[in-house]
């Protein structure tokens, strides 16, 4: 009876934990945003980053940013390089530094 009972509360937790939502880590970033157009603006400033299923989202304390993958190639364009990058073509181009790498020294 117990070993029934035990194991019952065993498969339970297995069947919750499994079928839990995956969450994305949430990282720490430096972002350097160029904006093009009449009023070009180069900014650097830390940032959080979280990637899931292709979405990205990018949050700080002035900007907010959300790249759906169902809109890669046809909004903006994603490169995944080192730092990885997203471009909305005339608007501006958003690079996301994930790995200590600072901004500063990166020149593109």
């Amino acid at each position: 009876m117990i070993r029934t009972t035990l194991t019952t509360a065993v498969l339970a937790f297995a069947a919750a934990i499994t079928s839990a939502p995956a969450q994305a880590e949430i990282v720490k970033a430096e972002c350097k945003l160029s904006k093009y157009g009449d009023a070009p603006l180069t900014e650097i400033f830390p940032c959080e980053f979280r990637q899931s299923a292709g979405n990205a989202q990018i949050w700080s304390k002035n900007w907010n940013f959300e790249f759906l993958a169902i809109d890669q190639d046809k909004t903006y364009v994603r490169i995944n390089s080192n730092p990885l990058s997203f471009h909305r073509l005339g608007k501006y181009s958003l690079f996301v530094f994930q790995n200590g790498m600072p901004a500063q020294e990166f020149e593109r």
